[in-house]
Order: C-alpha cells, then sequence, then structure tokens
C-alpha cells in the first residue's frame, strides 16, 4: 500500500485551482477580445452576424408573398401577423407568408392602428370602423361622422376622432367589445389621438385654424370624468406657441404621454409637463414612436467614428443607448419595441435595447418598410417579402 502523502494532496489540489483559474482568464480575455473586434471592426461583426448569430438574412431566403402591391389599399403589420387589405378583403398572414384567416369588410380608404395583438381599422372620410383581435373580428360598425384619425391600445381600447357638420372635431372611445364610453366635442381639427396602457386617459392633440397662426395643444382627458361630463373631464392641458409644429404624441409603457414638436419634446402625465429635449442642428431625426424610449439620430461632431450619424434612445429615467449607423441612411421606421433602419440595399432592425436584431440584405434598392414588434414587411412592386423578428 502506498503511503498517503497530504503533502502532495496540497499540492495537486493547488494546481487544479490554478490551472481553473488560468482557464477562466483565457477564456474571459477571449471574450473581450472578441466583443471588442465586434464593436470595433465591421467586417468581423458582419461575419459573426451572418454565421454565428445568423442575423443577416437574405431576400432570397425570406418568405414571400407575391402580390401586385402598387394596387394594394392597406399592408399593416401587428403582432406576428401581416394584414393585407385588398378588394374588400383582410387577409391575414403569419411570419411563414402563409394566410391564416380571411375578413371581408368594405373600407374604401383604411387606415390603421395596432398594439400587440389587436388592429384597428378605420375608413378615411366614411363612419365605418372595427377591432381584429389576433385572426378574429371582434366588432365593426358605423359611426357618427367620418373617420379621421384612429388609435389602439394593448387592451383592446379604441378611439376614433370624426369630422362633422355641427362640431369641427369628435372623439369617441370604445371599449374592447365595441361599446361607446363617452362622445368629446370639439371645435378644433384634430391630429393625433393615443389612450394610455391603464386605460385611464385619452390623450388628444389639436390644431386651432380660427386664429392669425395655427396654434397647437395637447390635452389629457380622464376616461372616468368623461364618461358623466366630456366637457370637463381635461385634466392636464400644453399648448404650444403659434407656429410652433406639432409631429406627433405616444403614449409610453409607465403612462407618460411624449408629444413631439418640429424644434423639442414633452413630456405629460395628468399632472405635470416638462421639455425633455431640444432638437438642434445636430439632430438629423427625432421619433417618439417607442414603448418606453425616445429615439433621435445625431450628427457626428467629429471623425473619430467611421459612421456619420449615430442613433440615440433615451429612457424616461434619463438613461441613454446608443448604435452606430454605417451607411447612407435613407430612411427610419420606428414601432413599439423596433426600428427600422433604411441603407438603401440593407436594413438594419434595432430594438428598444439598441441593439441589432437582423440584418437583411437585399439585391435592389428598399423604399417600404412596414414593421410591428416581431415580423417586418419589406415592399416591392410584385412581392412582400417577411422577415421574422
Amino acid at each position: 500500500m502506498k503511503k498517503y502523502s497530504l503533502e502532495k494532496y496540497k499540492e495537486a489540489k493547488k494546481n487544479r485551482r490554478m490551472t481553473k483559474i488560468t482557464t477562466i482568464t483565457i477564456i474571459a480575455v477571449i471574450i473581450l477580445i472578441v466583443v471588442a473586434l465586434y464593436m470595433a471592426n465591421n467586417d468581423f461583426r458582419t461575419t459573426i452576424d451572418r454565421y454565428i448569430l445568423r442575423k443577416e438574412v437574405l431576400e432570397e431566403r425570406t418568405n414571400s408573398i407575391t402580390i401586385d402591391t402598387e394596387n394594394l389599399s392597406l399592408v399593416y403589420a401587428y403582432g406576428r401577423r401581416l394584414a393585407i387589405y385588398t378588394g374588400g378583403n383582410l387577409s391575414l398572414y403569419n411570419s411563414s407568408a402563409k394566410e391564416v384567416a380571411n375578413i371581408e369588410i368594405t373600407l374604401s380608404k383604411p387606415i390603421a392602428a395596432s398594439r400587440n395583438n389587436y388592429l384597428a381599422l378605420g375608413d378615411l372620410s366614411s363612419p365605418k370602423a372595427c377591432l381584429v383581435k389576433s385572426n378574429n373580428l371582434v366588432w365593426q360598425k358605423d359611426i357618427e361622422g367620418t373617420v379621421s384619425k384612429i388609435c389602439v391600445n394593448k387592451n383592446g381600447y379604441v378611439a376614433i376622432s370624426t369630422e362633422g357638420k355641427t362640431y369641427e372635431s369628435m372623439v369617441m372611445l370604445y371599449n374592447p367589445k365595441g361599446e361607446l364610453l363617452f362622445t368629446k366635442y370639439l371645435s378644433t381639427y384634430v391630429m393625433a389621438i393615443d389612450i394610455s396602457e391603464n386605460n385611464k386617459y385619452l390623450a388628444v392633440a389639436e390644431v386651432d385654424n380660427s386664429g392669425i397662426t395655427p396654434t397647437c395643444k395637447v390635452e389629457i382627458i380622464s376616461t372616468e370624468l368623461a364618461r358623466t361630463n366630456s366637457e370637463n373631464a381635461t385634466v392636464n392641458l400644453y399648448e404650444a406657441q403659434a407656429n410652433e409644429a406639432l409631429t406627433g404624441i405616444k403614449y409610453q409603457d409607465k403612462n407618460n404621454l411624449l408629444c413631439s414638436f418640429d424644434t423639442y419634446v414633452v413630456q405629460m402625465n395628468e399632472s405635470s409637463c416638462n421639455k425633455i429635449y431640444d432638437i438642434t442642428e445636430l439632430t438629423a431625426y427625432a421619433d417618439i414612436r417607442l414603448n418606453n424610449n425616445f429615439l433621435r439620430i445625431d450628427k457626428e461632431k467629429s471623425s473619430v467614428f467611421k459612421s456619420d450619424y449615430r442613433l440615440k434612445l433615451s429612457n424616461s429615467e434619463g438613461k441613454e443607448k446608443s448604435y452606430i449607423i454605417e451607411g447612407n441612411l435613407q430612411s427610419v421606421v420606428a414601432h413599439n419595441k423596433m426600428i427600422a433602419l433604411n441603407l438603401g440595399k440593407k436594413i438594419e432592425f434595432i430594438n428598444s435595447n439598441g441593439r441589432l436584431v437582423k440584418r437583411y440584405m437585399s439585391a435592389d434598392e428598399i423604399d417600404n418598410i412596414i414593421i410591428s414588434d416581431q415580423i417586418a414587411a419589406i415592399l416591392y412592386k410584385d412581392k412582400i417579402n417577411i422577415v421574422d423578428l
């Protein structure tokens, strides 16, 4: 029997521990080097995205719907579905380009809004409106006045603005069953509407053309108060200066309302109103149509970076994330949690954390992109390619 050696045991244990530490250190260094190369080197990043992370999608490898897109009345993405309206039929497709439902609706000039699995449709300049959830028609009806704007929140509440004969505008709120909760009559023209995620507030952006110069305002309406007295249900109001153009409003996840103007962005709720950003000469693009971020694209001040532009995402707490844009930026599309950067023959899909989700490569220039949080539709003259995000 071999004599047991405590010293040899301790030495072997020490060697194993050192080997383990050395291995972990080497792996950590390799990971740091790979991350650094991924961030700094475009060719290396492209190789990793294409062959390892599988983020790059080629046009010929996508699911496709063959259709004459120039004669379509509406193409809209919501959830993991693509809605195509033509000739009195709303066809719904999944991300595999398979038709999963067909709904007969008569709409001459359809407009749409969506949130999660809800799709709200209105017929511009006519009284028709409806709500679709997933693959099913929930309700459809003729309403008072002619439709001008429509929106829906994640719970299926629908707001519709219409133009009438007696009043300049009317705004109506419906519950998910299609029951009218209230109507508010306005002497102004409605530019945009949105519903808070907790269903408690309706935001209405208006323009008053009665004066020498147009003036814009945004009012927040309590949906509870409006059910009994819509004329006295406004809980907060922001009035812009004359000639300050409003470009959009959007309720975010924490029920804060962002209002974008041509030179600044305001954040509102039921009790406060604060300017959170001033647009400068370095701001190439700004957008508020995300769930929990304010998006802007800034021109770089110096030539340190390879790109001329940088995408920046700021949340309500002031934290910022960025993404370097390399290439000739043609257009930007933002929707809830997803951003599409059109770079001519390439689209980069960025999530609200500032990270690349997919890169779509096309043989031809790309003109039109439609996105939801989960799919993207790239429109060509004779087909629609679907990218699963």
